[in-house]
């Protein structure tokens, strides 16, 4: 052989051994025609020189003039190349196509075989094709082979692509198990698998895992509260939404209004109250109707009324229906604020929006605000009392109840018409009395002889005991 054409093979060798077809120089020798290999160097200086186009070209080239005349190892050899180079170009359709015909040959190593089937299943996978790319793999993983994280994590994600869900398991089990690190893709793939299957236990405790290795991944937070509600667990749920806070994590709303009624249900409304109002000012909470709504409900738990009574106003005040009205005057009434809860249930029935029930109670309140102003005598505002009774009375609901006020109230205003009679008879006794008094008086004056007052003559007059005549 010349020295021409050992050069030629040598480079030939090392530019298979650095695409990965591992074989040897003399295999090399035995095998590839210095026609072939002069060609193959041609193109491989040109894939050196990052010409791949050109290089494309003359392996076309190669494989058109040469095709019919080359052995299965030249044919093979010169397609694997043509392959890795369509794959540099990314163009994988063909590159697979060029791989797929060296393996059909059948005339590379063992060891190149199973380097082709992997590069097939790589590529079958990269190209959405899954089934191949599963059977490829399969094929590979029963060779003498060391397959990595990663080659597991390809398997599971082309069964899950087929929605084949419990095959994708058991490779992305082994893919986290082979990572030297925790592999953030691994982890999410098993998390959507475990989704679909709605093994939401086996989720849980993935999901404990992820936020301690991505603790300021806030989804993570995120999902883990609400598998932790989907099971019923809303003391961990609660937990781990509160540490996500805590460590500056949550900024969106809904996170944080979520965490202040979990201090609501976990007997700490004062705390979520507080949240809200920070929050509030701050402005990563709205201050708009369902905020300041939920603000002054956490007041109210935590025995704050006065403080929940301004923000129920804004809010009222903010709103299209009449319903926190009815709560604003409920709180005024609870803290013995009746004319201030008479506008607030007036302000509810005039803006409206509420069903029967409520309606009938804020009746009822009404009565109640306007009869707690009333006092003795004052049968004004009870009459305007027993007007929103009255309108009570219309609703089963609070019927018996507006009923029972309204008798209360004829009650009241008979008793002291009763009393106001006794009291005007007492009066009038009293009065027959003096008058009876002073005509004894003035009798006593008269039979002493004494002179006799003006009035005194009007009431012996009265009594028809003195003359007209007589007197001074």
């Amino acid at each position: 052989m010349s020295m021409q054409s050992k050069k030629l093979l040598s480079a030939i060798g090392l530019l298979l051994a650095g695409l990965g077809l591992l074989i040897t120089s003399a295999s090399a020798s035995q095998s590839l025609s210095p026609p072939v290999a002069r060609d193959l160097l041609a193109a491989y200086e040109l894939l050196e020189e990052e010409k791949i186009p050109e290089a494309l070209v003359k392996l076309n080239e190669l494989m058109a003039n040469r095709g019919d005349n080359m052995t299965g190892f030249e044919r093979a050899s010169v397609l694997q190349i043509r392959g890795s180079a369509h794959v540099q170009e990314d163009m994988l359709s063909e590159g697979l196509d060029d791989f797929a015909a060296a393996l059909e040959t059948g005339a590379l190593p063992s060891e190149q075989n199973e380097r082709l089937r992997f590069n097939l299943a790589q590529l079958y996978f990269a190209t959405e094709r899954y089934e191949e790319a599963i059977r490829f793999f399969n094929r590979w993983l029963e060779g003498d082979v060391q397959p990595s994280a990663n080659t597991f994590f390809m398997l599971s994600a082309s069964h899950y692509n087929l929605e084949q869900l419990e095959e994708a398991l058991p490779p992305i089990n082994r893919a986290i198990e082979l990572s030297e690190e925790p592999t953030r893709r691994y982890f999410e793939l098993k998390n959507v698998i475990l989704n679909q299957l709605n093994r939401d236990v086996q989720r849980i405790e993935l999901m404990k895992q992820m936020i301690v290795y991505w603790p300021d991944e806030l989804s993570f937070w995120r999902q883990l509260t609400a598998l932790y509600l989907d099971q019923d667990m809303e003391l961990e749920a609660f937990a781990i939404l509160e540490s996500a806070y805590l460590s500056g994590l949550i900024e969106d709303e809904g996170d944080i209004t979520m965490l202040a009624q979990f201090y609501s249900t976990f007997n700490n409304p004062h705390r979520g109250a507080k949240l809200i109002e920070a929050e509030l000012e701050r402005d990563r909470v709205e201050r708009n109707v369902d905020n300041l709504r939920l603000l002054s409900q956490l007041w109210s738990q935590a025995r704050e009324h006065r403080r929940a009574i301004p923000v129920l106003r804004e809010a009222a005040r903010m709103s299209e229906t009449g319903d926190l009205f009815y709560r604003l005057g409920q709180a005024l009434l609870a803290d013995e604020r009746n004319e201030d809860a008479q506008v607030a249930f007036e302000n509810a029935i005039e803006t409206g929006g509420m069903d029967d029930a409520t309606l009938a109670d804020i009746w009822i309140l009404l009565g109640t605000a306007r009869f707690n102003q009333s006092g003795p005598g004052d049968r004004a505002l009870r009459r305007e009392a027993d007007r929103a009774f009255a309108e009570a009375e219309r609703f089963p609901r609070t019927r018996s109840q507006a009923r029972d006020w309204r008798t209360y109230i004829r009650a009241i205003n008979e008793t002291e018409t009763r009393q106001a009679l006794l009291e005007q008879e007492q009066s009038e006794r009293l009065e027959a009395a003096a008058a009876e008094r002073f005509l004894q008086s003035c009798r006593a004056l008269q039979i002493a002889g004494r002179d006799l007052s003006a009035e005194c003559r009007e009431v012996l007059e009265e009594a028809a005991e003195v003359p007209p005549t007589q007197g001074n």
